[in-house]
């Protein structure tokens, strides 16, 4: 009797695992087709052929390139230079005659002799001594180029952008803008930068004289040179002189005033 319940017991735990085994097959075989399918999915629609994707995407990137406009090339700027009256003999930098040591050379040589500076006033004061030492020159409008893009774009930039209310700072501004001016510089971009530096420190009348006369200089050179905005610096004085003109636009607008008779050019 024992033995016949035994073997019932067998027979009945051998059917109950063979079911439990039929619904772990059938679960495997489930997952297998799931991830069949998930492979098929991003075989052919998720991740393409590649060569076929590189081929559509040239074809995208043709009908782009074949409807968008047809842009110039946006050229970075170059170094900064220096005016030269038409036909001066000071274009390539020759020493003036008779003199020595070459004054063209002399910012260089101060530059190198104050060294990096965290205070500027020094390098400042021999600045002023020298341009003051050739004053009356024919050549000076080299020297104060030279000496106000130094000191502007070197030291005084830089401290402005950190604290642009110290008065001493926009004296110095105002001064080398006041050498470019009178050197008559058409580094539009330069004079731009300070004229706006100085926009509360000067009156907005002068603003306005010096935006418009350097406006009108770099803007007769288009016409008595064409070729001249064809170049990377041309183009940039170009632009710069269009951005002064709208200055002395809009302070004119505010003080309705004329900006007055403007600066000789």
């Amino acid at each position: 009797m024992k033995s016949k319940q035994a073997l019932s017991f067998r027979r009945e735990y051998n059917m109950k695992g063979t079911l439990e085994m039929k619904k772990i097959y059938k679960i495997d075989i489930f997952l297998i087709a799931l991830g069949l399918a998930t492979l098929v999915v991003q075989r052919f629609f998720l991740n393409p052929d590649p060569a076929k994707a590189e081929y559509r995407q040239g074809q995208r990137a043709t009908k782009v390139m074949a409807s968008a406009p047809i842009r110039g090339e946006v050229l970075p700027e170059p170094e900064w230079e220096l005016t030269f009256p038409a036909g001066s003999i000071y274009e390539n930098l020759p020493p003036p005659a008779g003199l020595t040591p070459n004054p063209f050379l002399e910012v260089q040589r101060l530059v190198k002799a104050n060294g990096p500076v965290r205070d500027y006033a020094g390098k400042d004061t021999d600045m002023r001594q020298l341009l003051l030492a050739h004053a009356g020159k024919d050549y000076l409008f080299v020297l104060q180029q030279q000496a106000a893009n130094e000191m502007l774009r070197h030291e005084l930039f830089p401290h402005f952008y950190m604290d642009p209310t110290q008065p001493n700072m926009l004296e110095a501004i105002g001064f080398y803008t006041g050498q470019l001016l009178e050197a008559k510089s058409e580094d539009a971009k330069l004079l731009y930068m300070c004229l706006r530096a100085l926009k509360d420190y000067w009156p907005k009348e002068q603003i306005a004289q010096a935006a418009l006369s350097t406006a009108k200089r770099v803007q007769k050179r288009k016409i008595q040179s064409p070729g001249d905005t064809a170049t990377v610096s041309g183009y940039h004085r170009q632009v710069y002189a269009r951005e002064l003109k709208k200055m002395a636009g809009r302070l004119e607008t505010k003080s309705n005033k004329p900006a007055g008779k403007l600066i000789d050019s």
